[in-house]
């Protein structure tokens, strides 16, 4: 990518929450790691990976929307609905894969889960 292509993209902020949110799935996955073994060790780490995943997928869809709204002012609402619609569909897509395929234990996939959604408080406006 060039320097005036990096700059003409929305800064949503989203590189700055993924670190957060990677620091705390890091940080979770070697907690269950050492008390609780690998699998829940891995467990943590997908339930982090999921939420993870998630914040990559509202970052796109917002550049999206920031474009067209520049064509078509009004329309980029859709494209939030309909991204809530599909993080909804992915979250609860991962959740089966998860403890129903893998059969990852549920009790650290989901508190990796909720606890990386704390990313987002981690962002606070201090600039």
């Amino acid at each position: 990518m060039s320097d005036e292509t990096i700059s003409k993209q929305a800064d949503t902020g989203a590189s700055k929450i993924l670190a957060v949110q990677l620091l705390l799935t890091i940080g979770l996955g070697y907690a269950f790691y050492v008390y609780q073994g690998l699998l829940a060790a891995q467990a943590a780490s997908y339930g982090g990976c999921m939420v993870m995943f998630n914040v990559w997928m509202t970052q796109r869809r917002l550049q999206t929307a920031t474009e067209l709204a520049k064509i078509a002012p009004g329309k980029e609402v859709a494209i939030f609905y309909f991204a809530a619609v599909q993080r909804f569909v992915f979250t609860v897509g991962f959740f089966i894969l998860g403890m129903g395929w893998l059969g990852l234990p549920p009790i650290p996939l989901l508190v990796a889960f909720a606890t990386t959604h704390l990313g987002y408080l981690f962002n606070g406006q201090s600039d």
